[in-house]
């Protein structure tokens, strides 16, 4: 990826929080990582820090923002996927009422939602622009698998959506960016042409704000 024209403007500030969606060096190499392929894409106007650390959970947000140097331009968050890896045996087979089943869902949704709020409150006030990514939608494994785990992922997304637009923050949905098999190695990692892809999406973000506050961006 070729770098970008000159400076000819202010240096403006993106940081990266959350998880291994941002560091994911040691996933993508020997290619560049979603960090190194975002500063290439973004060229000298922009400084890309990365404050993500690989395996961060919610509560782990709070040790990534007394490293925040500036106030940010632009802030993006990718957390959550490993709190949802926390949940992974509700997959197990076992014979249980379907409504134990969805009380169970409902009350990892609801405890998902409100600790998502309390990050969203420790970020907002750090920086110009917050933008929270939802959860990608891995291989898991198997096909079986995979199609199971997309029901609970959906219900943690919608908190993150739900919570995201209600403060009118913009959100960057990652399944709509990370959606074949090759963008991912492990099953849950980002490969180099998934950070390929999820720095792309975030360079047109940054590029093209959206004017609707509050608003979805399904970024390709």
């Amino acid at each position: 990826m070729p770098d970008s024209n000159p400076s000819t403007g202010p240096m403006r500030h993106l940081a990266l929080l959350g998880d291994s969606i941002f560091d994911n060096q040691a996933y993508t190499a020997p290619g560049p990582d979603t960090t190194e392929c975002l500063r290439r894409a973004l060229g000298p106007d922009w400084t890309v820090e990365l404050l993500a650390r690989d395996g961060a959970t919610m509560g782990d947000i709070a040790s990534q923002l007394p490293h925040l140097g500036v106030e940010a331009d632009i802030a993006m968050l990718s957390v959550g996927g490993n709190d949802a890896i926390e949940h992974i045996g509700i997959l197990e087979p076992r014979t249980c009422l379907s409504t134990e089943v969805l009380r169970k869902l409902a009350d990892i949704a609801d405890d998902f939602g409100h600790r998502y709020t309390k990050v969203l409150a420790q970020l907002r006030p750090r920086v110009r622009r917050l933008v929270p990514c939802t959860i990608y939608e891995p291989p898991m494994g198997d096909a079986t698998t995979a199609r199971l785990a997309r029901i609970p992922l959906s219900l943690l997304n919608d908190q993150i959506l739900r919570r995201s637009l209600a403060l009118g923050l913009d959100v960057l949905d990652l399944r709509a960016v990370c959606t074949a098999s090759s963008d991912f190695v492990m099953e849950i990692e980002p490969s180099a042409a998934g950070a390929m892809k999820i720095a792309l999406a975030i360079e047109a973000l940054a590029r093209e704000p959206s004017t609707l506050k509050g608003s979805t961006l399904f970024a390709v």
